[in-house]
């Protein structure tokens, strides 16, 4: 635990060096064939513009997910997906609105104001510009990798708008995962007229284990081919989740229980887990670790104007062979996302 803590201390140094260096850098000017730094991010945010959808339209999602049922109500979930969709869209108009105005000020069709010049150094220096930061979720990834992040995350909503809902549900992928998490409970509480207060999660890691990557579920259906998940089936209750991270722990898969830190391995995925509502669940004192769930590796947040933390989403009562004292001395947590 030690030596990945100096490892990873040893990380956040080097990255902290890096990103000063670029900040003190000069712009560039092009001399000879090399490219200058109106070039590098004019054709970085033509790459983002085709990458990146105008929006997502939910007037296009599966009809079937919103039909009401006896007593006319839509499914939770389904409400959960309208909402991300908003939200995502929200940032969609932002980034696509800045890049626009960067490429024709530019080409000197448009004044260079502040807050373009901000986003424009952003760029340069593969830093997420605070305007786009500010309409999004909270990530600690550089430009780079935080541009494939919200890739994926379209991906996954966008076909889960299609299709109907996933058999697992990509943790990480949601703007708001405690909206994603009442849904679930919303759910129960309405099918065994339960009120949704009395509602704890019970959460089952799936014997085997079983490891799902978003990754490799988006190139399966970008290659028009279907992700091998025959080895589970959905629950009849309760939802399947991945994405998940752990840190200052491992997954021990022999005994499927929580285990130590393995050297080198600084945030091992999390196997797929089940949650599943109980009205009856009492939590255990001993054989269990209520391991916090973060959205980033920050571990800090503010309270929103929805009564939630910004960053902590909820507790997961993970087994283990060890005591909970042993698990809190070495800052052990679950994360939704790393910082690469």
């Amino acid at each position: 635990m030690y030596q990945n803590a100096n490892i990873s201390f040893q990380k956040k140094e080097s990255m902290f060096m890096v990103n000063t260096i670029l900040e003190v850098q000069p712009r560039l000017v092009s001399v000879g064939g090399g490219k200058s730094s109106d070039d590098i991010v004019f054709e970085l945010a033509d790459v983002m513009l085709t990458k990146l959808p105008e929006k997502l339209d939910i007037d296009t999602a599966l009809a079937e997910m919103f039909e009401p049922d006896d007593k006319g109500r839509i499914n939770s979930l389904s409400t959960v997906l309208s909402q991300e969709v908003s939200r995502f869209n929200k940032l969609l108009s932002v980034i696509i609105s800045s890049l626009l105005n960067i490429k024709k000020a530019i080409k000197g069709l448009a004044v260079m104001s502040e807050s373009l010049e901000a986003i424009f150094n952003s760029m340069l220096g593969n830093i997420v510009p605070d305007e786009w930061a500010n309409a999004a979720y909270p990530s600690l990834k550089p430009l780079g990798s935080w541009v494939k992040d919200l890739e994926l995350r379209l991906q996954f909503i966008g076909r889960w708008m299609e299709y109907g809902q996933p058999k697992s549900y990509w943790m990480s992928g949601f703007f708001f995962p405690q909206g994603f998490i009442t849904g679930a409970l919303q759910n129960f509480a309405r099918k065994y007229d339960v009120p949704i207060d009395a509602l704890k999660f019970r959460f089952n890691v799936l014997p085997g284990p079983h490891y799902r990557e978003q990754a490799d579920v988006a190139a399966a259906e970008t290659a028009d081919q279907p992700f091998d998940d025959s080895a589970y089936d959905m629950p009849e209750d309760g939802v399947l989740i991945h994405g998940l991270y752990l840190d200052s722990a491992s997954w021990d898969d022999e005994k499927n229980l929580l285990g130590d830190a393995r050297f080198g391995v600084m945030n091992p995925p999390m196997p797929i887990m089940h949650l599943l509502p109980d009205p009856d669940y009492v939590e255990e004192s001993e054989g269990q670790y209520d391991c916090p769930l973060y959205k980033t590796g920050e571990r800090a947040g503010t309270l929103s104007t929805t009564g939630h933390s910004t960053n902590f989403v909820i507790k997961c009562f993970l087994p283990t062979d060890m005591t909970r004292e042993h698990w809190i001395g070495k800052g052990t947590a679950l994360l939704c996302q790393l910082n690469q």
